[in-house]
């Protein structure tokens, strides 16, 4: 479980590195795109509405993901030393908290919308529910086997 964690504590803090490198430029209007799509408002509500079900959607997924069965089933059946299935879901659990904060932080700039930079802050914040540690990948795989 240690290459486990240290593959998604990398992961983790790239997505993480990204999303700061996009505030900073944004920030400092180093960016071309910044308020772009501001004095568009029909494509404002739609993107917004779009991020809004996605957000709301994905949060409580990405916090069960390993409760489905065919998913845990598939990382239980995994023999490999590594457990390279669970990596992988892992990284598809990060995924879907990490893309959608990007894709807000770069709309947040495309529209300055500040629903969008809330929607940003509350998927950092829910990450922290799944930050990769060595306790944390232990417990749940550990709990997986029943």
């Amino acid at each position: 479980m240690k290459q486990a964690e240290k593959i998604l504590t990398i992961n983790y803090f790239i997505v993480l590195a990204f999303t700061l490198v996009i505030i900073v430029f944004g920030e400092n209007d180093w960016l071309n795109n910044v308020g772009i799509m501001h004095d568009d408002k029909s494509s404002d509500f739609i993107m917004t509405s779009i991020m809004e079900i996605i957000t709301i959607c994905l949060i409580p997924v990405s916090l069960r993901l390993f409760k489905f069965k065919k998913i845990r089933n598939g990382i239980l059946s995994d023999t490999t030393e590594n457990h390279s299935s669970f990596i992988a879901w892992a990284i598809v659990r990060l995924g879907m908290l990490q893309l959608p904060m990007i894709v807000n932080a770069i709309l947040y700039y495309m529209y300055m919308n500040v629903a969008f930079g809330y929607m940003g802050i509350i998927l950092f914040l829910v990450s922290f529910f799944i930050f990769p540690t060595v306790e944390r990948c232990n417990f749940e795989y550990e709990r997986m086997k029943g």
